[in-house]
Parts: structure tokens; sequence; C-alpha cells
């Protein structure tokens, strides 16, 4: 509503009053009538309903407006050998959409969240490492590291281009080769997006 904790605390204990514009202001963030909230006459609001509504969403239905939630996927993205694990597919990380403009540079409704497991783009990304995704990319349009699906199994890995159309599969493990996709199948590719930020335990 653009008012002061201090404001809003003299209005509850009855030492000011809002004004017109703050009246306004004060029933759409709490989803009332101002006839209700000035007099007390008219429907009585379900605010009931309101807290089932923000416990079913995972908090303030106002404040969620300001969030893309993104899902842990139940299937992560392989970093190595290991057999991706399943992650409970009713997590979310929660990210403001200014943070994500600012700070990761993707349009939030083109953000995606993956999990790495293994240790094949090891000391880059780690076992568990949360994975950030521009989901707009999904052409190998740059070098960078990518999610993809290969042969029906999702991976995390550095992708370059060559001349001839093939991709290459880079592993910053140096204990992992490189792998190979002839110019014929990289079609076959489904890419999942870039990957724009890494975060985990140190």
């Amino acid at each position: 509503m653009g008012v002061s904790p201090s404001a809003f605390r003299k209005w509850l204990k009855g030492e000011a009053e809002p004004s017109r514009e703050r009246l306004v202001a004060l029933a759409s963030a709490a989803k009332v009538g101002i006839g209700w909230l000035a007099t007390g006459e008219g429907p009585e609001p379900d605010f009931a309903g309101s807290d089932r509504l923000r416990a079913r969403n995972g908090g303030d239905t106002g404040e969620l407006a300001h969030f893309v939630r993104l899902p842990r996927r139940a299937t992560a993205a392989a970093a190595g050998v290991t057999s991706p694990s399943q992650p409970d597919d009713t997590e979310f990380l929660a990210l403001r959409h200014d943070w994500v403009r600012s700070v990761i540079g993707v349009d939030p409704g083109l953000l995606g969240l993956e999990v790495a497991v293994g240790d094949s783009m090891d000391p880059t990304i780690r076992d568990g490492n949360l994975l950030l995704l521009d989901a707009g990319d999904q052409a190998f349009a740059q070098f960078g590291i990518y999610v993809m699906e290969v042969a029906g199994e999702r991976l995390v890995k550095r992708i370059q281009r060559r001349l001839d159309g093939s991709v290459v599969l880079i592993s910053d493990n140096p204990r992992y080769e490189r792998d190979f996709v002839p110019a014929a199948d990289v079609e076959a590719v489904r890419v999942i997006g870039r990957v724009v930020w890494i975060g985990g335990r140190v």
C-alpha cells in the first residue's frame, strides 16, 4: 500500500485514520469492500477461504505475484554415471522476478530448475547442485553448459558446436572422456535450456 508500518499501527490502535486513497489501497490489498472496511456494513469477507488459498499457494497470494515458483523436477540432470535421483516434485524454489531479471538476466517466464547428479562436471557443477536454466535457449545458440536429453537420458554438459554441424559434449571433470553427437543426430537431441546459475553447498 506504500504505507509505513508505524502509520499502519496507528490505524490499528485508532490513533489515526487512513485517507480515502489509503482506504482504497487497503481494501484492494485485503480483498474486501471499502464499505465493509470503513463501516462494517455489507457482506463479510471470507477470510477463512483466503487463509486456505494462501496456505495452498505457500504464502500471501498478493506477494506471490512478484515471484516465479520453480518446481523440482522428477528427473534430475545426470552429470556423471550416477543414476538420477527422484526429487520430491512438491518442492519449489521461489525467486523474485526483479532478482531474476537483474542478476540472472533471463525472463522469469523462461526460467527452469534442474538438479545435477554425478561428478562429471566437477568442480564447476557438483552432485546435488541446483541449476537455473534459460529455457529460451534450446538450440545450442552459444558455447556454454546445457541440460539436454540424449537417447532418453537427461544430461548436463558443456557444449561445443563444430563446423561440420556435429556437437561435442564436454565434461569438466578430466576423468571423463568427451562425447560426440554426429551432425545427422543433433536434431534428435532435446535441449532443455542453458545453465545460467549454479547453487549448492560449499
